[in-house]
């Protein structure tokens, strides 16, 4: 008898998202995986032989779907919703990330006229509902309509799953905490970590991973890199839109730091790794501008990341943040708004090269222990096995 199969639902692209190909690399292991997303950006991942990984629509940039008509949109939609209906035929579970993916699996349920188990993980969440006349304004009201409809509601912050159970009357199950924290298998370190962690002080690089904006700091980063008394080097990878572009090379160049500089585009995933080995100290600052960037502080995957390379990291200085990192010698907290707090934390950093080693080897060995997805998502794979088991 064959493996039984699991539908993966996300309505963008799956490569996108760390905890999504992580869930889909450890149910591999015992499952066939049905993996339907969107045909947007190159993929830039692989998956194991047993995942048939189906992207729906004509390909296009995030950037133009996001400029297409609102019609054109719900049309997209139906579209996706009525080709995942087909794909999802004979899978013994549903697993669904996003709002998007969660309405379209709800449906796809009704039309296949049997109640298979469905989860739902939700990545991100708004404080505020888009208009009703958007399709993005539909979803998120019946998201909340329809959110008893899953068997398992999962969040990757517990702040974030607070506020969706002060929002959402019908959620009457208790969400499960699953953290962004990265994937043991994946973040193999064969490095001397002695030769690595000298090359990182003869060499020092400030480094940021992610989307780069205001709200991460982009420009109070730069400054406190201009207040430190030594050679550095600031390299930042991800996403960043010609606005934000713009003007993060403006205030680089009005702060005189055009040689010390370095944006690289947005890159794969994998190859972030080596980067972030060769880095000195990692930045997760985000500002208070958004829900989102507060509720965070086990949803921001960069923070255990930079634990996974050995590399101690600047977080935002947020009592939440605090609650859960305090403990944690690699972490340093600091006022994302503050340039002179982003400066004294690389100081406090920097400021003895044998605390710096024992700082590095304390990231890893945390993100070994408790900070690796393996041990995160067990509990959640326990639930997704008892629901196949006993469903009919």
């Amino acid at each position: 008898m064959g493996k039984k199969s699991i539908g993966i639902v996300i309505y963008a692209n799956p490569d996108y998202y760390p905890p999504t190909v992580n869930a889909v690399h450890l149910l591999s292991q015992y499952f066939d995986i049905v993996l339907i997303g969107r045909n947007q950006d190159p993929p830039d991942r692989e998956y194991p032989d047993n995942v048939k990984v189906y992207r729906l629509g004509e390909y296009t940039t995030v950037r133009e779907r996001e400029q297409i008509s609102a019609k054109a949109k719900l049309w997209e939609y139906i579209n996706f919703v009525a080709r995942s209906r087909h794909l999802l035929k004979g899978v013994s579970l549903i697993y669904a990330y996003d709002p998007f993916g969660y309405i379209a699996s709800c449906i796809c349920q009704l039309r296949l006229g049997q109640k298979l188990p469905l989860v739902y993980q939700c990545h991100e969440i708004s404080d505020r509902l888009a208009p009703l006349s958007s399709l993005t304004g539909l979803v998120q009201r019946a998201e909340r309509a329809w959110i008893d409809k899953a068997d398992v509601i999962i969040f990757p912050d517990k702040d974030r799953a607070i506020f969706f159970q002060q929002q959402a009357a019908n959620l009457k199950k208790e969400p499960l905490i699953v953290p962004n924290f990265p994937l043991k298998a994946y973040f193999k370190i064969s490095e001397d970590w002695n030769l690595l962690i000298e090359k990182r002080r003869s060499h020092i690089t400030l480094f940021y991973r992610g989307s780069i904006s205001d709200s991460s700091a982009m420009l109070e980063s730069i400054t406190a890199a201009s207040f430190l008394d030594i050679d550095v080097n600031i390299k930042f990878v991800g996403f960043l839109t010609a606005p934000n572009a713009e003007k993060l090379i403006g205030w680089v160049e009005q702060m005189k730091m055009s040689d010390s500089f370095s944006y690289l585009g947005t890159l794969p995933y994998q190859d972030l790794q080596p980067l972030t080995l060769a880095a000195t100290i990692g930045f997760a600052l985000y500002k208070s501008t958004h829900f989102d960037r507060l509720a965070c502080v086990t949803a921001c995957n960069k923070i255990y990341e930079y634990a996974a390379c050995g590399l101690p990291a600047i977080v935002s200085d947020f009592p939440n943040y605090r609650k859960y990192l305090s403990n944690e010698t690699w972490v340093r907290f600091a006022d994302p708004n503050n340039p002179e707090s982003i400066a004294s934390a690389i100081r406090d950093i920097l400021s003895d090269f044998e605390n710096y080693q024992t700082m590095c080897l304390a990231a890893r060995k945390a993100f070994e222990e408790r900070y690796n997805y393996e041990s995160a998502f067990s509990p959640l794979h326990a639930k997704i096995d008892e629901l196949i088991r006993y469903s009919k």
